[in-house]
C-alpha cells in the first residue's frame, strides 16, 4: 500500500522534474548561444559580447557554438531541433528571413519553429559610388540610370546576399533598370567599383568607411528607416526621395519553439538589464562594427519577423534569385 507521505514524495519529486518547476528555477547551468558565422566576424564579435552581459544578468555562463554553413541555415536548422529548454538560444540575423525565399529547403520554419526574445541590434548599408561619379544624390543617380536603362551596374557580395537584394529592391522601387554582378564577397565587389567596372554597391558601413575618409567612394544614403548616430551625414533612403525603403541588417536572440514563456521572459530580462539602447559603452562597441544597439520584447521581435519575412519573399520574388 502506498502510504500518504510516499505520495507526498512522489509528487514532489515528479514536480521538482517538471516544465512549470525548471522554468521556475531556471538557469541552472551554462546556456549555448548559437552561431551560423565563423568565429572573427562581425556577427561572432556581436554574439560573444550579447553573451558577455547576458552572462552577468542569468548568473551562469553563456558559450557561443559557432556552426557556420549554408548562408548560416545549419545553425538555424540545429536551433530549430534543439531541447526547448532555454538552455539552447539562437543568435539570428536576416539570413532567418531571406533564406526561406532563396533556397529550396532549409531545416527550419522561421515562425514555428522559434520563440523569438529581443532584436539586439541593427546594421544599414550604405549606396555608394566612385568619387568620380557624377552624381552627388540617389534622385541624381535615378536620372542618370533611367538616362541610360540598362548601362549602369552594381556589385554585391554574392548572388541572394541582403546587398544584392537591398540593390533589387532599389531597382524596383527607384522604377529603373540597372545590372546586377555578384562577386564571391564584398571586398571584391568594391575593388571592381573602385576600378569603375561597376558604378554603384550598397555596402556594409564598416567594409567602405577607409574608402568614404580617403573620398575614394561617396556615400549616397544608408539603406535604414531613421540616420544612423554613427554616420548621422549620411541620409537615408526614404529621405532621398525613395519614401519607405527600409532595409537593415539585423540581429536577434531566439529560442526553440515549445520553450517556456516564463524563461523567454527571463532571459529578456536579462538583455533589459544589460543592453539598454541608450549604454554608451554597448553602443560604441556596436558603433565599431557598424551598427546600432536596440531593445525589442518578445512580441515586437515576432511581428518584425514576420514582417521582415513578407519584404524578402517579395524581394526575392521581385529579384528571381535562387541559390541551390
Amino acid at each position: 500500500m502506498i502510504t500518504r507521505a510516499a505520495l507526498f514524495v512522489g509528487v514532489g519529486i515528479a514536480f521538482a522534474h517538471s516544465p512549470i518547476a525548471q522554468a521556475s528555477n531556471y538557469p541552472t547551468k551554462p546556456v549555448r548561444m548559437i552561431v551560423g558565422f565563423t568565429p572573427g566576424g562581425g556577427a561572432d564579435i556581436m554574439a560573444r559580447v550579447v553573451a558577455e552581459r547576458s552572462s552577468e544578468a542569468l548568473g551562469v555562463p553563456v558559450v557561443i557554438d559557432n556552426r557556420p554553413g549554408a548562408g548560416s541555415s545549419t545553425a538555424m536548422g540545429l536551433a530549430a531541433q534543439a531541447t526547448p529548454d532555454g538552455y539552447t538560444l539562437l543568435f539570428a540575423t536576416t539570413g532567418l528571413t531571406i533564406n526561406p525565399a532563396l533556397y529550396k529547403h532549409v531545416p527550419y520554419d522561421p515562425i514555428n519553429d522559434f520563440a523569438p526574445i529581443s532584436q539586439v541590434a541593427l546594421s544599414p548599408f550604405v549606396l555608394v559610388v566612385q568619387e568620380s561619379m557624377p552624381a552627388r544624390t540617389v534622385q541624381e543617380l535615378i536620372a542618370i540610370a533611367k538616362a541610360k536603362p540598362g548601362a549602369l551596374s552594381y556589385s554585391s557580395g554574392g548572388n541572394g546576399s541582403t546587398g544584392h537584394l537591398s540593390g533589387e529592391l532599389f531597382k524596383s522601387m527607384a522604377g529603373i533598370d540597372m545590372q546586377h554582378i555578384p562577386y564571391k564577397g564584398l571586398a571584391p565587389a568594391l575593388n571592381d567599383l573602385l576600378g569603375g567596372r561597376v558604378e554603384m554597391t550598397m555596402s556594409s558601413l564598416p567594409s567602405c568607411l577607409g574608402y568614404l575618409k580617403a573620398r575614394r567612394l561617396r556615400a549616397l544614403a544608408i539603406t535604414t528607416a531613421k540616420r544612423m548616430p554613427f554616420a548621422p551625414d549620411i541620409p537615408t533612403m526614404s529621405e532621398s526621395g525613395l519614401r519607405g525603403y527600409d532595409v537593415e541588417q539585423w540581429y536577434g536572440v531566439l529560442a526553440p519553439a515549445g520553450t517556456p514563456r516564463q524563461v523567454v521572459y527571463k532571459v529578456h530580462e536579462a538583455f533589459k538589464r544589460t543592453l539598454k539602447p541608450d549604454d554608451a559603452i554597448l553602443a560604441e562597441k556596436f558603433a565599431g562594427l557598424g551598427a546600432g544597439n536596440v531593445l525589442t520584447n518578445p512580441v515586437e521581435f515576432s511581428e518584425f519577423i514576420r514582417k521582415n519575412l513578407a519584404l524578402w519573399n517579395r524581394v526575392v520574388k521581385i529579384s528571381g534569385a535562387k541559390v541551390e
